[in-house]
């Protein structure tokens, strides 16, 4: 399925048909299997794929899924049974987590320098503190490690570009790593 992941990434970036896209976006994350790393890492490379040429549409995806699939929705008779564990929920976070770095990574150059800031670090900042899952807090790891290869100097050629929320995140990952 990795592999499959990967496949339909770059079949993303190539197509410019919009229904496409969303329906591709929509199978790679109900299709994804959050409790093994090797689909997670393909889910995420397949939105670094396609946000090489679709961007925002990647971004709109990854904030979708945040906002309904990374919350535990009561149903049943008054509300008390949820829809999903605390486990199921954090499995999915390290998916979207994942995705953010990737999607950074390939990116364009000349977008993600406006979009990192504002639309990729205000959606993964709330999820440091609370992180309890090993796999969660490797994934975020993981993911600073690929937002660190998409801004560096090397990479952005941009010598204009000053990365202004550097040292909030390198705070983060401190706190993350030491008494996480």
């Amino acid at each position: 399925k990795n592999f499959l992941y990967k496949c339909i990434g770059v079949v993303m970036r190539k197509t410019t048909n919009k229904q496409f896209l969303l329906d591709h976006l929509n199978l790679v994350f109900s299709t994804v299997k959050h409790t093994s790393q090797v689909e997670r890492e393909g889910c995420a490379i397949a939105l670094g794929f396609c946000a090489a040429s679709h961007l925002d549409m990647a971004i709109e995806k990854l904030e979708f899924v945040t906002r309904n699939d990374m919350v535990r929705k009561s149903t049943g008779l008054l509300g008390l049974m949820k829809d999903k564990t605390e486990a199921d929920v954090e499995r999915i976070k390290s998916t979207v987590m994942l995705c953010y770095g990737y999607v950074t990574l390939f990116a364009p150059i000349d977008l993600i320098t406006s979009r990192v800031e504002v639309n990729i670090l205000r959606c993964i900042n709330p999820h440091f503190p609370n992180v309890r899952d090993t796999g969660v807090k490797q994934n975020l790891i993981r993911t600073v490690e690929l937002i660190g290869k998409a801004l560096h100097p090397d990479h952005i050629k941009n010598t204009e570009f000053i990365f202004s929320r550097r040292a909030d995140l390198l705070g983060h990952m401190l706190v993350c790593w030491f008494f996480g």
